[in-house]
């Protein structure tokens, strides 16, 4: 298996997290992350799990520290967001008002409401948001999966 690949165990491990979640959300949430991998070769991505909150947040980034992330994915039982890290710097990009939220320094598109036509939408962000924070892809780069945290029950 070549070194960037994520073991199966692995694998299964971060997919059994999404089973936690209504099979609505998982699917949502697993399309979002698959979706991710392929468009940001060689990004790291930094899994944690928290149980006090029942969220699964799966950050984005270029290097193996999650707070670096430029994006992150994020399955609770509210529903999938996916946050852009600078996004206030997007607002010209956002022609579609999707970013929702008034961080000082992150917002977010709900995935669970926004429907699959509005993919070229996030794509044109995730563009927006690359050429901001001056990343470019190299798609020979090689990524992994980091898990950060293991699941905990949620008393």
């Amino acid at each position: 298996m070549p070194p960037d690949e994520p073991t199966p165990d692995l694998e299964a491990q971060v997919d059994s997290y999404f089973d936690r979640y209504e099979s609505h959300l998982a699917d949502i949430g697993r399309a979002a992350r698959s979706n991710l991998r392929d468009r940001l070769p060689g990004f790291f991505e930094v899994v944690y799990v928290y149980g006090n909150q029942d969220a699964l947040v799966i950050s984005y980034s270029p290097t193996e520290r999650g707070y670096e992330g430029l994006f992150t994915l994020r399955v609770d039982p509210r529903g999938v967001k996916l946050y852009f890290a600078k996004s206030p710097e997007l607002s010209n990009a956002d022609a579609a008002k999707l970013l929702k939220g008034r961080a000082k320094a992150v917002r977010y598109v709900d995935l669970s409401s926004v429907g699959g036509h509005r993919a070229r939408d996030i794509e044109e962000l995730i563009e927006a948001s690359l050429k901001v924070a001056n990343v470019r892809l190299d798609p020979s780069a090689k990524g992994a999966v980091i898990i950060k945290a293991a699941a905990r029950p949620v008393t």
